[in-house]
């Protein structure tokens, strides 16, 4: 089942145990669904943009990005319409 809509769209703002912000950003790049994952400096560690077709796969792929090692926290951004 595809969304009407069009894809949706994300930003993932994920916290890593420290100095593993480059290695968790390189292994979340990898994923499917995935179109950036790059370190950033702030209130998290890593950013990670995403695009898939239906909400279910967004739940997915929040769940894959949480249970990699080293990530503590993840907040999820949906795009608005």
């Amino acid at each position: 089942m595809t969304n009407a809509q069009g894809p949706v769209r994300a930003c993932v703002l994920i916290r890593v145990r420290p100095g593993k912000h480059y290695d968790v950003a390189k292994k979340i790049a990898s994923l499917k669904g995935i179109r950036s994952a790059f370190a950033v400096m702030g209130g998290a560690d890593v950013v990670a943009r995403i695009e898939v077709e239906t909400m279910r796969l967004l739940t997915s792929l929040g769940s894959q990005i949480g249970d990699l090692p080293d990530v503590v926290t993840t907040e999820t951004l949906v795009a608005a319409e």
